[in-house]
């Protein structure tokens, strides 16, 4: 199963490369930037506030900043090809093709933290 997130993981990333390189225009790469940036606010706050003390189930402000914030970037993230094809900056097969390829990134990494993450459950 982690064979088969990485190859759509790459597959991901081939649509984005391409989506620039096949339209000789390279600003639907800066998408890339907010598939890198997207999880550090979640890992920088929840370490920053203690979220795996004792008590698991409280959220401090830190935390709720965290996740605010990892949003903003996933946002960015299928609308900066939007923002660029009304701006005529891109075409719109690129945008298309992008917003795919972010589809199945942020797709793979929701899938992978589904699966293989760790569950404390106590009963």
């Amino acid at each position: 199963s982690i064979i088969a997130l990485a190859f759509v993981l790459a597959i991901g990333f081939l649509l984005v490369i391409l989506s620039c390189a096949l339209y000789y225009n390279w600003w639907p790469l800066l998408v890339v930037a907010t598939y890198i940036l997207a999880p550090l606010p979640n890992a920088i706050c929840a370490r920053c506030a203690g979220e795996y003390d004792i008590m698991s189930d409280y959220n401090s402000g830190v935390v709720d900043a965290g996740h605010f914030v990892t949003g903003m970037f996933i946002v960015t993230g299928f609308c900066l090809p939007f923002v660029l094809a009304h701006a005529e900056v891109i075409t719109v097969p690129a945008m298309i093709m992008s917003i795919c390829g972010g589809i199945l990134v942020y797709g793979t990494i929701i899938t992978y933290s589904h699966f293989f993450s760790l569950q404390d459950e106590d009963y």
